[in-house]
């Protein structure tokens, strides 16, 4: 195992803010736990991020994209990252549901 560094995009920092917003409207005893423990899984990639598979959508892209989905049931999330050396870069956070990634909702950025 390695230990790689985790980042995340001011995109995908939104998208967390915006959905932990939306929970705590209709939950506001579970919003904090919600981010608490998506934030943990998310920075637990930094141990091994590899062992979530390679995301359908990342054949659009010019770099390798992975999926990792966060939970279970209709509220199920898709954490999309990539490995670039040593970091782990998160690129997007979105409900499962939704349609597939393309370009558009996908800023590359360094």
């Amino acid at each position: 195992m390695s230990d790689h560094r985790v980042e995340y995009t001011f995109g995908a920092l939104a998208e967390i803010e915006e959905i932990y917003l939306w929970i705590k409207e209709r939950a506001p005893n579970a919003a904090a736990k919600w981010r608490d423990d998506l934030i943990a899984e998310v920075e637990n990639l930094g141990e091994n991020p590899l062992r979530h598979p390679v995301a359908q959508e990342s054949e659009k892209f010019s770099i390798e994209i992975r999926v990792m989905l966060f939970r279970k049931r209709r509220s199920q999330l898709r954490v999309y990252y990539t490995v670039r050396g040593s970091r782990v870069v998160i690129l997007t956070v979105r409900r499962a549901a939704r349609r597939p990634l393309d370009e558009v909702d996908l800023p590359i950025e360094e």
